[in-house]
Parts: structure tokens; sequence; C-alpha cells
């Protein structure tokens, strides 16, 4: 399996590149590849071609394109363009989207991308992605385990909502029930004073009339 060119580039214009010697047609097809892409969204994507495959890679503004045989397989070509994605932003870091000079990195990161190539084409490019693809599985199940946490987590929070407002509903009806009783009892308050009231008047109407029947009667005598 070979990977027979790699180029990095940014809106404005090819940063750096490396050919192993393939043919010149290969890499005008990745440049004329390169020119398509929309830089503006993040994308993996990989075609083939005149019995090549043309893989590329777009991140945060910067494309990262490489041209391999079919042997060497889609996924792992993805696989190679994350590791000098990453590479690349450990070196240049926001640099590379913002300058316009023409393979402005390519001294510097040239040697790179040939090392690269070489150590992935090579018996011991195998292992090389095997690790890479185990630190992916790691990532992807770490971020798998922190969403479910989350998710978890939200779940445990919207039963902890219902319960607050079972709770308020609880105190509401509580509360009401406790103005009704006020009320009531106020109430029933109020109509015992009245009849201990009306008792009384009767019962010195009484007193009255009973004084008022002897006084009379004392009176005739």
């Amino acid at each position: 399996m070979s990977i027979f060119y790699c180029v990095v580039a940014n809106a404005h214009c090819p940063l750096a590149e490396y050919s192993n010697g393939g043919d010149k047609g290969m890499n005008e097809f990745a440049q004329k590849l390169l020119k398509k892409l929309n830089l503006a969204e993040d994308a993996v994507e990989a075609m083939d071609f005149d019995g090549k495959t043309y893989s590329y890679r777009v991140d945060n503004e910067v494309a990262y394109v490489c041209v391999t045989n079919a042997a060497f397989g889609k996924s792992s070509a993805a696989l190679f363009l994350k590791h000098i994605n990453q590479l690349f932003d450990n070196q240049f870091g926001i640099r590379g989207k913002a300058t316009k000079l023409k393979l402005d990195m390519n001294r510097d990161f040239a040697p790179t991308l040939k090392k690269q190539m070489e150590t992935f084409s090579s018996d011991k490019g195998a292992e090389k992605l095997q690790t890479l693809k185990k630190d992916l599985d790691n990532v992807k199940s770490n971020v798998q385990e922190n969403i479910s946490k989350v998710l978890e987590r939200g779940d445990k929070i919207e039963l902890l909502v219902d319960k607050t407002d079972q709770l308020n509903s609880q105190s509401a009806a509580f509360a009401q029930s406790s103005k009704n009783l006020r009320r009531r009892l106020w109430w029933e308050n109020v109509k015992m004073n009245i009849a201990i009231g009306a008792l009384i008047v009767i019962f010195l109407l009484l007193i009255f009339f009973f004084i008022k029947s002897n006084v009379s009667g004392s009176g005739d005598k």
C-alpha cells in the first residue's frame, strides 16, 4: 500500500506538499480537487479516479489531500489525513488558514509530509494505523460515555424538577385547604357568637318581663 502525494492548502493557496515521484497528472488532479472544495465546512471524503483514490479532509478552513492506491483503503487515508491535520495544527496553529503566500510552510512541513508518507506506506504503516484507530476508538468511547452521563444527569434533573413541581402543587393545595379551614372556623365562630348573643338577649328579655309582671301584680294589690 502506498501514499503517492499529499498537499495542505487554505482558501488562498497550497501551503505545503510532497510527492514521491508519481505522475504529474495525479498531482494536477489533486490541485483541481482542492479548488473545488468548500473550506468553510469541515468534511472528510474520498473519491476514486484513474485507478487511484483521492481523499481529503477539511478542518478549520484548511484542506488536506492525499493520493493513494486502492489497497491503502479510504479509512486508512482518513486516519492518515487526521494525523497530518494534528501535526500541522501543532506546528502552525491559526497561521495555516491566514497566510496568502504560496507554499509558505513547504520548507518546514514538506519533510514532515515525506516522513509520514514513507512511514504509513511501509510495513510499519499498518501498526501506525492500528494505533491511530485505537486512539480514535478511545476518543469515541469517551465521548459516548460522557454523552450518556450528561443524558443520565439530565434525566435526574428532570425527575428532580418533576418532584419539585409536585411538591409545589401539594404546597399550593395545602395552603388553599388551610385557607378554607380558617375561613370555615371563623364562620363557625361568628355563628356561635351570634347564637350566644341571641340567647343572652332572650334571657334578659325574660328577666325584664318577669320583673315587670311582678311589679304590676304588686300595684294591683
